[in-house]
């Protein structure tokens, strides 16, 4: 299973967050529940059978990982102008090209960042109140191919955060206009992460993803994380339930 991690990443089409409220999302109706819900996933088109029948998917619980000499996390990413690509009452924020990671020895371009209400995976069966994803494409690719996961815990108030909450798409209260935001910010001062194979977490769930998610958690105040809740209507959740994980490689930095 290292080497099936190690080998060449399949191809891996981003499709954005989703909320509860079903809306069209590529060739079909899916949501967050019912029964356009993820339990139906696979069945509401041709080709998201892999939804339901693939065994690489995400998110998982995140434990038990294998020590592994990763290398640190290089980060090279600018400030973006802000903006909000809306899918439904949720959103990610398009990145400007040009910010990279280097992870495990791999360059990844900055696509976009989004964010999940509770936390997608869970860390040795804990979930948190949010988890942000950054969705990254490997150089030389054409095709969104990782995602970089970072928790998001209960206590101060996030800098990061501040900068865009007050102006979310669905809360119209301001112009986002010179309005600049860096993501890597949001980091956790101690990089360490967990990497594994799976796949994007919204249909069609595609398979060949890398995925790091770090190991430590970052801050952001009740009122901070109930201002997102809101804004995907009246504290809706977002997130993919747990996959299972099928005796995959989880390996984790040192």
């Amino acid at each position: 299973m290292i080497k099936s991690i190690e080998s060449r990443l399949g191809v891996a089409i981003l499709c954005l967050t989703a909320t509860s409220t079903a809306f069209a999302g590529g060739a079909a109706i899916w949501s967050y529940e019912g029964a356009t819900g993820p339990e139906n996933w696979g069945q509401l088109a041709a080709d998201w059978d892999v939804c339901s029948d693939g065994r690489y998917q995400s998110p998982i619980d995140i434990r038990d990982g294998i020590d592994a000499n990763l290398g640190d996390v290089k980060v090279a990413v600018k400030s973006t102008g802000l903006s909000f690509g809306l899918d439904g009452p949720t959103f990610a924020v398009p990145y400007e090209k040009g910010s990279w990671f280097t992870i495990n020895n791999t360059r990844y371009e900055l696509q976009q960042f989004h964010f999940h209400h509770p936390s997608e995976h869970t860390l040795n069966g804990k979930q948190y109140p949010m988890e942000g994803h950054m969705v990254l494409k490997s150089e030389g690719s054409d095709h969104a191919d990782a995602v970089m996961g970072v928790f998001i815990e209960v206590g101060d108030e996030n800098p990061m955060l501040k900068q865009i909450w007050n102006v979310l798409p669905r809360s119209n209260k301001a112009s986002t206009q010179g309005i600049q935001v860096n993501v890597a910010t949001l980091l956790p001062a101690s990089t360490e992460y967990y990497m594994y194979e799976g796949s994007m977490t919204t249909p069609a769930c595609p398979q060949g993803v890398r995925w790091f998610v770090m190991e430590n958690a970052v801050q952001a105040s009740q009122g901070q994380i109930d201002t997102f809740i809101a804004d995907l209507t009246a504290g809706t959740t977002n997130n993919r339930p747990l996959q299972m994980a099928n005796g995959r490689a989880i390996l984790k930095g040192k």
